[in-house]
């Protein structure tokens, strides 16, 4: 029983620092002004890559078992796939909207965790999913009018989705590395991901024939490095704890984090939408650790 509380206690630990290393990544990413993001893309996901193969034990790209290879090359694509339809759904559809559909992609690897791996939560626990999600979308923004920025003031529904769906997917691939494969693999997985992801993202940057810039490098390895720290504890922790609690947690406690840090470094208010939605993800994180 020791022995299990202890294991579980580790798996909380690596979900909080995950959280963290997320909240840097965003920071970074919201503040660092990189004009063309495939560059940055790039350098990122080399970076991840390096420091994935430098972290293996034992370093050796095939250890028996083709799911690492597999799953990580299909997780790379949709990583940067989803990367895409953000971009493109944010040109079409605005800001808001499209990033209010970023954030309901969480429900994607909770629904496939409860109709495939067997996870039920408890009553409460699905309130505080449902409390989290809400909170989510509320913080990001409801959307109203149109945005300027969108063509025509024209929305695309199916590029919404599609948003939703890749974000969604992206997220859910880890946790179907952690039931299919095995987690000495973990760090061979990771490798794969990121390698696949470099791939496909150098194919984009051959196809606009864009070569890459110091600041380019610079803010890639910025990136790269809490990118890959994030990635790595959030699997680890669902090598134990079921997805319907890690995935709400991560994408609310991001949010809390990211919020807090904007408000003592960079003096940004929240409003009183914010506000509430700040105390749904309070209660939300403590209904689904009853």
């Amino acid at each position: 029983m020791d022995a299990f509380v202890k294991e579980r206690r580790s798996q909380v630990v690596f979900l909080v620092l995950a959280l963290l290393f997320s909240a840097v990544l965003a920071l970074v990413l919201k503040y660092l002004n990189t004009g063309s993001p495939y560059g940055v893309y790039f350098v990122n996901y080399i970076t991840c890559t390096l420091l994935a193969f430098a972290a293996m034990e034992p370093k050796a790209l095939y250890n028996g078992d083709i799911a690492p290879c597999w799953l990580g090359a299909v997780t790379g694509v949709i990583y940067l796939a989803s990367l895409c339809a953000n971009g493109a759904s944010i040109h079409k559809n605005g800001a808001i909207l499209s990033s209010v559909f970023t954030r309901l992609g969480v429900l994607v690897p909770i629904v496939l965790s409860v109709a495939l791996f067997g996870e039920r939560p408890t009553p409460l626990q699905g309130l505080g999913v449902a409390l989290a999600v809400a909170a989510a979308v509320l913080m990001n923004g409801l959307p109203g009018k149109p945005e300027t920025s969108a063509a025509a003031n024209k929305i695309y529904p199916w590029l919404l989705v599609l948003t939703l769906l890749l974000n969604g997917t992206a997220d859910a691939m880890s946790k179907v590395f952690a039931q299919l494969g095995r987690w000495q693999d973990d760090g061979l997985f990771m490798f794969y991901i990121f390698l696949f992801a470099g791939l496909a993202t150098l194919v984009l940057l051959v196809r606009q024939r864009r070569s890459l810039t110091g600041r380019d490098v610079f803010f890639g390895v910025l990136v790269g490095v809490p990118n890959f720290l994030s990635s790595r504890l959030l699997l680890a922790a669902l090598t134990e704890l079921p997805a319907f609690l890690v995935y709400p947690c991560y994408s609310v406690g991001v949010i809390l984090v990211i919020s807090v840090v904007s408000f003592f470094l960079f003096r940004e208010r929240l409003n009183g939408r914010q506000m509430g939605a700040a105390g749904m993800i309070l209660v939300s994180l403590v209904l689904l650790n009853l």
